[in-house]
C-alpha cells in the first residue's frame, strides 16, 4: 500500500510541476485529475491513519457536508479539494529536503554540537539549535536531540530537555517557508511577499527566543547565548541557503510561495547531496519515495480542513456571521490578539492548528479589518507556532513523547504555557504597533 500511496503523491507532484511550468487551458482538466488523485490518496490511506486523525477527518467532513447541505453550497466541496491538491506536492518536496539534509555534514555534525554544549549552558543552545535544525527537519530534529541524553537519563532530565527544545521549535513557523502553516496562510493571503513575512517573522523569532532565554532558561545569560550561537553557527548556513532559494524564486517570478518551493527546491537538494563525497542521490530518492507514502496524516487533515474552509467561505454570506463581525467594528489590536489567542487556546484544548488556522483565515480574509495582510499573516503564524508547544494534538509533542520516552501529557508544562502567552502578548503588541505604521 505504501508504494501505491507513494505513486499517487509522485503523480500529484509531477502534475503540480507541469501545471506551474506549462500552464494549460482548463480543457485539459489537470485540476480535476489532481483532485481525483487526492481523493484516492485520502480513501486508500484512511485505514492507516491513527484513530484520532480518523475521528478529526470524519468531524471535518461531517461539518462540511452539513454546511453545504444547509446553505446549498455543494459546488464548494470540489473547489476545496482542488485548492488542496497542491499540498501533497508541497509535502513531498519537504520530504526530499529532509532526505537531503540527512546527508549533509552540517546536519550530521549537529549532534556533536549539541553534545559539546556545557550542561550549564545547554538550555540556550538547545533552543537555538532546535530552531535552526527544525526549520529544515521540523520534528526530525528530536531524533538528533534525544540521543545526547543517553539511555540512562532520568525522566525529569528528558522532560526538561524536550520542554526547552519545544520553545525553539515553536518559533520556526514564524518565518520558515517549509512549514505547513506558511503553506496554508499563503493560500489565503497570496499578495503578501514571502521576503516580507520572512523578515518580519525572523524579527519576531528574535523576540521569542530572547523571552525564552532571559525568562525561562535555568541559567540565563547573554554570554551563554553568544557562545551557543557561535557553536551552532555552521548549522545555520544550509537553512538560510534553502530559504533564500525559495525567496529568490518568488521575487524573480510571479510564482506563489508553494509553487516556488515545489519548482525551485528539488534540483538544489540533489546538488547538495551530490556535492558530499559520501552522498547518495539514489539513497535520498529512495528515502523520499518511502517518505511520501507516509504523509497521510498531514495530507488528510489539510484536504479535509481546506474543503471545510471552502464550504465555510461560500456559506459565510448567508450565515449572518460576516454581518455580525462587521457590526462589531473590531479595532486592529482586537483582531491581532484574537487570532493569536484563539490559536493558543484551541491548541491547549488539543485542536489541530490546521483546523483553527484555516477557520481564522477564512473569517478574517472575508471581512474588512484595519489589519494589513502582512500583520494578519504574521499573527496567524505566531499563533500557529506557539500553540504547537502546548498542544497535545501537535505533531511536535507527539514526536517528542515518542523520542524522549515521556507521556505527552507530561510535556505540557506550566512554564511553557506561561512562555506561550507571555510571548503572544509581547509579539501581539509589537504587531499592533507595526500595523499602525503600515
Amino acid at each position: 500500500m505504501t508504494r501505491i500511496l507513494s505513486a499517487l503523491v509522485g503523480t500529484l507532484w509531477l502534475l503540480a510541476f507541469l501545471r506551474i511550468v506549462l500552464p494549460l487551458p482548463d480543457g485539459f482538466r489537470i485540476s480535476a485529475v489532481m483532485a481525483g488523485l487526492v481523493v484516492a490518496f485520502f480513501v486508500l490511506g484512511l485505514p492507516r491513519l491513527a484513530r484520532h486523525t480518523q475521528i478529526l477527518c470524519a468531524i471535518l467532513i461531517a461539518v462540511a457536508m452539513a454546511l453545504a447541505g444547509i446553505h446549498d453550497k455543494w459546488a464548494a466541496v470540489p473547489d476545496g479539494i482542488v485548492k488542496a491538491a497542491i499540498f501533497p506536492a508541497f509535502l513531498s518536496t519537504i520530504v526530499l529536503l529532509r532526505a537531503a539534509a540527512d546527508q549533509r555534514p552540517e546536519i550530521a555534525n549537529a549532534r556533536a554540537l549539541f553534545s559539546a554544549l556545557p550542561a550549564n549552558e545547554r538550555d540556550s543552545g538547545i533552543v537555538i539549535g532546535t530552531h535552526l535544525i527544525g526549520a529544515i527537519l521540523q520534528v526530525g530534529v528530536f531524533a538528533i536531540l534525544a540521543p545526547i541524553l543517553g539511555k540512562d537519563a532520568a525522566t525529569d532530565e528528558r522532560r526538561q530537555v524536550f520542554t526547552t527544545a519545544i520553545r525553539g521549535m515553536a518559533t520556526v513557523p514564524f518565518w520558515s517557508p517549509f512549514i505547513v502553516g506558511m503553506a496554508v496562510a499563503s493560500q489565503y493571503l497570496p499578495m503578501v511577499p514571502l521576503w516580507q513575512i520572512m523578515v518580519l517573522g525572523l524579527a519576531m523569532t528574535v523576540v521569542g527566543t530572547a523571552i525564552s532565554i532571559v525568562g525561562f532558561d535555568r541559567n540565563p545569560g547573554m554570554g551563554r547565548l553568544f557562545r551557543s550561537l557561535a557553536s551552532l553557527a555552521p548549522v545555520a548556513l544550509p537553512v538560510f541557503v534553502a530559504a533564500l532559494i525559495v525567496v529568490g524564486t518568488t521575487a524573480a517570478t510571479e510564482l506563489s510561495t508553494l509553487q516556488a518551493l515545489i519548482l525551485a527546491l528539488p534540483l538544489p537538494c540533489l546538488l547538495a547531496i551530490a556535492s558530499v563525497p559520501a552522498g547518495s542521490v539514489r539513497q535520498a530518492l529512495g528515502q523520499t519515495i518511502t517518505g511520501i507514502g507516509r504523509i497521510g496524516p498531514e495530507t488528510s487533515i489539510l484536504v479535509c480542513a481546506t474543503m471545510l474552509g471552502a464550504v465555510f467561505e461560500a456559506a459565510l454570506p448567508d450565515s449572518g456571521l460576516l454581518d455580525w463581525l462587521q457590526s462589531l467594528n473590531l479595532p486592529a489590536w482586537a483582531v491581532i490578539f484574537l487570532v493569536i489567542m484563539i490559536m493558543n487556546i484551541a491548541g491547549l484544548f488539543g485542536v489541530h492548528a490546521i483546523v483553527t488556522g484555516t477557520f481564522l483565515l477564512v473569517v478574517f480574509t472575508s471581512v474588512p479589518t484595519p489589519v494589513s495582510d502582512l500583520v494578519l499573516m504574521q499573527a496567524l503564524l505566531v499563533g500557529w507556532g506557539l500553540c504547537s508547544g502546548i498542544s497535545i494534538g501537535s505533531l511536535s509533542v507527539a514526536t517528542g513523547a515518542a523520542m524522549f520516552g515521556v507521556p505527552p501529557t507530561d510535556l505540557i508544562t506550566r512554564a511553557n504555557i506561561a512562555y506561550v502567552f507571555l510571548t503572544s502578548a509581547v509579539v501581539g503588541a509589537l504587531l499592533w504597533g507595526l500595523n499602525g505604521i503600515l
